[in-house]
């Protein structure tokens, strides 16, 4: 009686999840860019901003304008600027967005605020 239970139990949960949590069949005979969907250093810049801007806040990205994109094998590594009011070469306190962005897929890899 009891694996009946247990198996009638499992198989409502898994009829449960299954409806409330629909995950869409990705096609397979898409289309990927020759370049990859973040082919330069402005896409990857744009995708970084607006990936960091919901949990950081849109004024906290904008004070680390210019953003720089540099490409590390198929990696756009994208890094903001620390805002400073000094000098050109002073050290100033605080951190920027630092965002690493598949070239092919646009896949965020990784996204940090260093301090």
């Amino acid at each position: 009686m009891k694996r009946i239970t247990l198996f009638l139990l499992a198989a409502a949960l898994s009829n449960w999840s299954q409806d409330t949590v629909k995950q869409p069949r990705v096609p397979k005979d898409g289309v990927v860019p020759k370049d990859g969907f973040v082919p330069n250093p402005e896409i990857a810049v744009t995708v970084a901003e607006a990936v960091l801007a919901p949990v950081y806040g849109r004024k906290t990205v904008a004070s680390e304008r210019p953003f720089k994109a540099n490409l590390r094998g198929n990696i756009w590594v994208v890094e903001g600027k620390v805002p400073c009011e000094g000098p050109p070469d002073a050290v100033c306190p605080g951190g920027a967005g630092v965002v690493w962005i598949s070239k092919r897929t646009g896949q965020i890899l990784f996204m940090t605020h260093l301090q």
